[in-house]
Protein backbone atom coordinates (compact mmCIF):
# COMPACT_ATOMS: atom_id res chain seq x y z
CA UNK A 1 0.00 0.00 0.00
CA UNK A 2 1.76 3.58 -1.09
CA UNK A 3 1.00 6.03 1.27
CA UNK A 4 -0.49 9.26 -0.17
CA UNK A 5 2.11 11.16 1.72
CA UNK A 6 5.09 9.32 2.48
CA UNK A 7 7.21 10.85 5.59
CA UNK A 8 9.13 13.53 4.41
CA UNK A 9 6.10 14.81 2.52
CA UNK A 10 4.06 17.68 3.38
CA UNK A 11 1.02 16.21 5.60
CA UNK A 12 2.70 13.37 6.77
CA UNK A 13 1.97 14.08 9.97
CA UNK A 14 -1.25 14.82 9.53
CA UNK A 15 -2.51 11.96 7.71
CA UNK A 16 -0.16 9.58 10.02
CA UNK A 17 -1.69 11.43 13.22
CA UNK A 18 -5.12 10.22 11.96
CA UNK A 19 -4.14 6.88 11.07
CA UNK A 20 -2.55 5.94 13.85
CA UNK A 21 -6.08 7.16 15.98
CA UNK A 22 -7.99 5.12 14.02
CA UNK A 23 -6.09 1.69 14.62
CA UNK A 24 -5.62 2.82 18.27
CA UNK A 25 -9.64 3.17 18.41
CA UNK A 26 -10.25 -0.19 16.41
CA UNK A 27 -7.84 -2.45 18.53
CA UNK A 28 -9.39 -1.41 21.54
CA UNK A 29 -13.20 -1.51 20.37
CA UNK A 30 -12.10 -4.75 19.59
CA UNK A 31 -10.38 -5.56 22.63
CA UNK A 32 -13.37 -4.11 24.50
CA UNK A 33 -15.75 -6.26 22.17
CA UNK A 34 -14.22 -9.72 23.39
CA UNK A 35 -14.14 -8.79 26.73
CA UNK A 36 -17.77 -7.72 27.20
CA UNK A 37 -18.73 -10.55 24.69
CA UNK A 38 -17.15 -13.37 27.16
CA UNK A 39 -18.35 -11.58 29.89
CA UNK A 40 -22.21 -11.47 28.80
CA UNK A 41 -22.07 -15.30 27.60
CA UNK A 42 -20.24 -16.85 30.47
CA UNK A 43 -21.07 -14.43 33.00
CA UNK A 44 -17.75 -14.56 34.39
CA UNK A 45 -14.51 -12.78 33.54
CA UNK A 46 -12.49 -16.11 33.92
CA UNK A 47 -12.79 -17.53 30.30
CA UNK A 48 -10.54 -17.60 27.26
CA UNK A 49 -11.80 -14.21 25.50
CA UNK A 50 -11.13 -12.24 28.63
CA UNK A 51 -7.46 -13.32 28.38
CA UNK A 52 -7.32 -12.47 24.34
CA UNK A 53 -8.74 -8.85 25.33
CA UNK A 54 -6.10 -8.43 27.74
CA UNK A 55 -3.56 -9.96 25.23
CA UNK A 56 -5.42 -7.47 22.67
CA UNK A 57 -5.01 -4.16 24.90
CA UNK A 58 -0.54 -4.52 24.34
CA UNK A 59 -0.94 -3.70 20.80
CA UNK A 60 -3.76 -1.21 20.84
CA UNK A 61 -1.49 0.25 24.11
CA UNK A 62 1.54 0.50 21.33
CA UNK A 63 -0.84 2.90 18.83
CA UNK A 64 -2.10 4.86 21.83
CA UNK A 65 1.57 6.06 22.25
CA UNK A 66 2.43 6.48 18.63
CA UNK A 67 -1.17 8.21 18.29
CA UNK A 68 0.19 10.36 21.31
CA UNK A 69 3.57 11.11 20.00
CA UNK A 70 1.60 11.95 16.30
CA UNK A 71 -0.50 14.48 18.17
CA UNK A 72 1.97 16.16 19.87
CA UNK A 73 3.92 16.48 16.53
CA UNK A 74 3.48 19.47 14.51
CA UNK A 75 3.92 19.81 11.29
CA UNK A 76 4.29 22.95 8.78
CA UNK A 77 1.82 24.97 8.43
CA UNK A 78 0.18 25.68 5.33
CA UNK A 79 1.09 29.54 4.93
CA UNK A 80 5.07 28.19 5.62
CA UNK A 81 4.31 25.53 2.63
CA UNK A 82 3.37 27.71 0.63
CA UNK A 83 6.60 30.31 1.22
CA UNK A 84 8.62 27.74 1.11
CA UNK A 85 7.40 25.44 -1.44
CA UNK A 86 8.18 28.14 -4.20
CA UNK A 87 11.63 29.10 -2.85
CA UNK A 88 12.65 25.21 -2.66
CA UNK A 89 11.85 24.18 -5.79
CA UNK A 90 14.09 21.84 -7.43
CA UNK A 91 16.24 21.17 -4.15
CA UNK A 92 16.50 18.25 -2.26
CA UNK A 93 14.10 18.68 0.60
CA UNK A 94 11.88 17.59 3.38
CA UNK A 95 8.69 18.40 4.99
CA UNK A 96 7.10 17.88 8.29
CA UNK A 97 10.23 16.16 10.25
CA UNK A 98 9.57 15.45 14.10
CA UNK A 99 12.93 14.53 15.37
CA UNK A 100 12.62 12.09 18.36
CA UNK A 101 16.31 11.40 21.05
CA UNK A 102 16.58 10.34 24.25
CA UNK A 103 16.27 13.96 26.04
CA UNK A 104 14.36 16.27 23.63
CA UNK A 105 12.22 16.19 20.20
CA UNK A 106 12.61 18.42 17.92
CA UNK A 107 9.84 20.18 15.16
CA UNK A 108 11.31 20.55 11.96
CA UNK A 109 9.18 22.65 9.42
CA UNK A 110 11.48 21.95 6.18
CA UNK A 111 14.96 21.10 5.65
CA UNK A 112 16.87 21.37 2.25
CA UNK A 113 20.21 19.32 1.39
CA UNK A 114 22.90 21.06 -1.04
CA UNK A 115 26.95 21.24 -1.10
CA UNK A 116 27.66 19.43 2.32
CA UNK A 117 25.04 22.11 3.59
CA UNK A 118 21.37 21.08 5.91
CA UNK A 119 19.20 24.13 6.56
CA UNK A 120 15.82 23.75 8.03
CA UNK A 121 13.40 25.97 9.41
CA UNK A 122 11.61 25.31 12.74
CA UNK A 123 7.87 26.86 13.91
CA UNK A 124 8.86 25.86 17.45
CA UNK A 125 9.21 29.00 18.99
CA UNK A 126 10.98 26.59 22.25
CA UNK A 127 13.23 24.68 20.23
CA UNK A 128 16.77 24.10 21.80
CA UNK A 129 19.36 24.40 18.28
CA UNK A 130 22.26 23.40 20.71
CA UNK A 131 20.74 20.47 21.54
CA UNK A 132 19.78 19.56 18.19
CA UNK A 133 22.98 20.35 16.39
CA UNK A 134 24.52 17.98 19.12
CA UNK A 135 21.96 15.03 18.17
CA UNK A 136 22.71 15.73 14.44
CA UNK A 137 26.63 15.38 15.00
CA UNK A 138 25.85 12.27 16.97
CA UNK A 139 23.77 10.43 14.52
CA UNK A 140 25.74 11.92 11.41
CA UNK A 141 28.91 10.35 13.00
CA UNK A 142 27.07 6.79 14.11
CA UNK A 143 26.24 6.70 10.43
CA UNK A 144 30.16 7.64 8.75
CA UNK A 145 28.59 10.75 7.66
CA UNK A 146 30.99 13.81 7.79
CA UNK A 147 31.26 17.50 7.62
CA UNK A 148 28.14 18.32 7.25
CA UNK A 149 27.32 22.03 8.35
CA UNK A 150 23.67 22.07 10.04
CA UNK A 151 21.67 25.19 10.50
CA UNK A 152 18.30 25.37 11.68
CA UNK A 153 16.36 28.55 11.72
CA UNK A 154 14.00 29.82 13.42
CA UNK A 155 13.14 33.52 11.66
CA UNK A 156 11.60 32.79 8.02
CA UNK A 157 12.81 35.48 6.30
CA UNK A 158 16.70 34.50 7.08
CA UNK A 159 15.60 30.77 6.21
CA UNK A 160 14.18 32.13 2.25
CA UNK A 161 16.71 34.10 2.29
CA UNK A 162 19.67 31.02 2.69
CA UNK A 163 17.51 28.67 0.80
CA UNK A 164 17.60 31.27 -2.45
CA UNK A 165 21.22 31.37 -1.83
CA UNK A 166 21.78 27.83 -2.18
CA UNK A 167 20.08 27.58 -4.75
CA UNK A 168 21.69 30.18 -6.65
CA UNK A 169 25.23 28.79 -5.48
CA UNK A 170 26.71 26.53 -8.05
CA UNK A 171 24.87 23.35 -8.74
CA UNK A 172 25.91 19.92 -8.42
CA UNK A 173 23.86 16.82 -9.71
CA UNK A 174 21.97 15.02 -6.65
CA UNK A 175 24.39 13.19 -4.82
CA UNK A 176 24.67 9.66 -2.73
CA UNK A 177 25.25 11.93 0.17
CA UNK A 178 22.13 14.12 -0.30
CA UNK A 179 20.28 11.27 -0.07
CA UNK A 180 22.07 9.67 2.66
CA UNK A 181 21.36 12.77 5.27
CA UNK A 182 17.51 13.13 3.78
CA UNK A 183 17.15 9.49 4.75
CA UNK A 184 18.70 9.68 7.94
CA UNK A 185 16.67 12.32 8.75
CA UNK A 186 13.61 10.82 8.19
CA UNK A 187 14.99 7.28 9.82
CA UNK A 188 15.21 9.71 13.04
CA UNK A 189 11.84 11.26 12.68
CA UNK A 190 8.21 10.12 13.50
Amino acid sequence: MKLKNPKGQYGYIKKQTRMELMKSIILFALSFSLYISGRITTGSNKNLLTIVAVLGFLPASQFAVRSIMFIRAKGCSEEIYQKVEKVSEGLASRFDLYLTSYKLNFQISHVVMKNKNLIGYTEDAKFDENACYEHLKTMFMKNGIKDITVKIFTDLDKYLERVENLKQSAMEEKTKLQDEVLQLMEDLSL
